[in-house]
């Protein structure tokens, strides 16, 4: 299977949480954190119904970012 590509408009930030749209992965922080307590990896490591399959080592470290930089988390 051929290693699928990673972007940012694959994901949907939401007040405590990022979610990787194509594999139903979860990265959630506490209110203000940055950092993430809780993750789900959902397909991540799978090869989806249409022949996809994301690495973890592609995906976590976008919605790491995007977690870290959406609107409320606080740089403590």
């Amino acid at each position: 299977m051929a290693r699928a590509q990673v972007s940012e408009d694959q994901f949907r930030v939401e007040e405590h949480e990022v979610i990787h749209l194509p594999t139903n992965a979860r990265w959630t922080a506490h209110p203000g954190r940055r950092e993430p307590h809780l993750y789900s990896l959902g397909m991540v490591g799978s090869v989806l119904h249409n022949g996809d399959d994301y690495w973890r080592e592609d995906v976590e470290p976008i919605a790491i970012k995007l977690l870290a930089t959406r609107p409320g988390a606080s740089s403590k």
